[in-house]
């Protein structure tokens, strides 16, 4: 009788989650969430790890926001949108052999 592989241990700050695991909690997600979860490997450590990404972010708009700052959907998206111009306009340099 051959035993099963051990989980990938994926290190989530300076606790591993094999060993970190407290509760087992259900869940109720929209379909396409649910959907790019059932192709990932380890939809737990997913979640673990996406919820910190997901407070790190509402920090700096808590910071920013102490700071005079509105981190607005629509100004991100305007961000974005300016980023990906500017990287355009470098790769056209690049392959122009301007840069």
């Amino acid at each position: 009788m051959s035993r099963r592989p051990r989980p990938t241990i994926v290190i989530l700050g300076d606790c591993r989650y094999d060993r970190c695991v407290t509760r087992k909690i259900s869940i109720t997600l929209p379909d396409d969430v649910a959907e790019l979860l059932d192709r990932e490997e380890n939809a737990s450590a997913y979640i673990a790890e996406a919820i910190p990404l997901r407070q790190q972010r509402e920090h700096v708009r808590d910071f920013l926001a102490r700071h005079g700052y509105t981190v607005t959907d629509e100004g991100i998206g305007r961000m974005k949108q300016r980023l990906a111009d500017k990287k355009r306009r470098v790769a056209a340099k690049v392959a122009a052999g301007q840069l």
